[in-house]
């Protein structure tokens, strides 16, 4: 079906109303600035308290080594990254790790590239609405709970996916092909499970746009990419000979007559689902572009990795962009049935007015509000003799420590997370009172360290909760 061109909204005020572009333009640059410090923000807090995880030291020692143009390995994985996830994009993260080498450098660039998707977003939705909603909407886009919990959890690949899917959607509006090539590619460059979006974008195209020749093609590239890539290429890299995640969706393949089932149960996947839509007022279901919130639902609920259901972690940033940009369509299709300019505006204001409003607390427990406690920018205990702790150990020294540690020790060849079957290293470091992840309580990590010690590993420091180590 052909889709009809988009009229002015109801409420899009006359040309002599509408601000310059210089005005316009400092608007988007201090919304995109602000955000940006937001999240820069959020991330820096967190990994300076050493709430970091497990993936910054694996995103870190990668990058690390693409900046001394040698391959992307992982210690922790055991092999090249590109075998645990196709995600070649992460190669343009290299420049800005020259200028700033460390993990701060990449979280302050995962802040800078999530506020630049707001940009094709305000685009976007300033072909149907006046400029002070448009400007609003973008508030509630930033604010959404998908992208501050992303800033908070480590540095990942879906850094780009929002950038890319706020690009994609844009060209898809103003069937820009080229460019809506080019976002595609740079999505399938980004992660393996982006793929999959790619194909719905190509349906869309296909059954929406009503352009056949367009959508199939991006339909049959996408396919192509996901078989080559899941069954060749990651294989490849990580020398395993297949793709390590395909057992997350093993239930479903075995007994697929359950995915209805599976796709709502347990009740976190349905508390989800309306945590995607809530903060927009379920709006996206009015616009076709929610077909393409499909590929991230069956791709997330159909798995067995709990991770994977709830409102935690980086898993809902991609989707960010399709959903302010489907509730932004979907407000402006229902205007186009009130009569009234002037009830036109009062409903757009109400209903932009109150997605900001849930956009900023819901799930609740937000990262942003954290930035507003003074204590926050306070040095903890373990803060307070970091620096000179983890300076005793040499740059070329191999290393095992617990997660929350190894993230601030990981350019080097080898660190690996301090658990059971752990090889061994030249130096352990610990810290009594920090989260001693993948062990589960801090006696399984005071037996670890006695364990070692009875193997011969030597105290070098154990003062104010740190213990480091040495490998005699």
């Amino acid at each position: 079906m052909q889709e009809r061109l988009r009229p002015a909204a109801p409420d899009r005020p006359a040309a002599a109303a509408t601000p310059s572009r210089r005005r316009t333009a400092a608007a988007i640059a201090l919304v995109t600035t602000a955000f940006a410090a937001i999240y820069a923000l959020i991330g820096l807090l967190n990994h300076r308290h050493f709430g970091s995880s497990l993936d910054l030291g694996i995103f870190d020692q990668a990058v690390w080594h693409l900046s001394r143009f040698e391959r992307p390995f992982s210690s922790v994985k055991g092999y090249n990254i590109f075998g645990d996830h196709f995600h070649p994009i992460i190669a343009l993260l290299v420049p800005f790790y020259w200028i700033a080498p460390g993990p701060e450098a990449l979280i302050v660039t995962q802040a800078l590239l999530f506020a630049a998707s707001i940009i094709p977003v305000f685009l976007f939705l300033r072909r149907r609405f006046a400029f002070g909603p448009t400007l609003a909407l973008c508030v509630a886009y930033g604010l959404f709970w998908g992208l501050q919990r992303a800033a908070l959890f480590d540095v990942h690949e879906v850094a780009f996916a929002p950038l890319f899917v706020a690009g994609a959607i844009l060209a898809l509006d103003r069937r820009q092909w080229t460019w809506l090539w080019v976002w595609c590619v740079l999505l399938t460059l980004t992660k393996e499970d982006l793929i999959p979006l790619v194909t719905f974008i190509g349906l869309y195209v296909f059954l929406i746009q009503g352009e056949r020749r367009q959508g199939g093609a991006l339909v049959t590239f996408s396919l192509v990419c996901f078989l080559t890539i899941l069954r060749l290429v990651i294989p490849w890299f990580s020398g395993l000979g297949y793709y390590a995640y395909s057992n997350a969706y093993g239930e479903v393949l075995a007994r697929p007559w359950q995915l209805p089932v599976m796709l709502v149960t347990p009740i976190v996947k349905g508390r989800t689902i309306v945590l995607w839509l809530a903060p927009f007022l379920f709006l996206p279901l009015r616009s076709p572009l929610s077909l393409l919130l499909i590929p991230f639902a069956l791709e997330r609920f159909l798995s067995i990795l709990p991770g994977h259901w709830g409102t935690s972690f980086h898993y809902s940033a991609p989707l960010a962009p399709i959903l302010v940009m489907s509730a932004g369509d979907g407000l402006a299709r229902l205007l186009d049935g009130v009569e009234s300019r002037a009830r036109a505006r009062k409903v757009s204001g109400w209903a932009i007015a109150v997605m900001v409003v849930l956009s900023a607390f819901l799930p609740g427990r937000q990262p942003m509000w954290r930035l507003f406690s003074p204590a926050r920018y306070g040095a903890t205990a373990p803060e307070r003799n970091a620096p000179a702790v983890l300076a005793m150990i040499p740059a070329n020294a191999s290393v095992a420590a617990p997660a929350a540690i190894a993230a601030h020790l990981s350019q080097r060849d080898r660190i690996h997370i301090l658990e059971a079957g752990a090889p061994d290293t030249d130096f352990v470091v610990v810290h009594a009172a920090l989260n001693p992840w993948p062990l589960e309580t801090p006696a399984a990590l005071r037996a670890l360290i006695e364990e070692r010690i009875a193997r011969g590993y030597q105290r070098v420091y154990d003062a104010n909760g740190w213990t480091v180590l040495r490998h005699p």
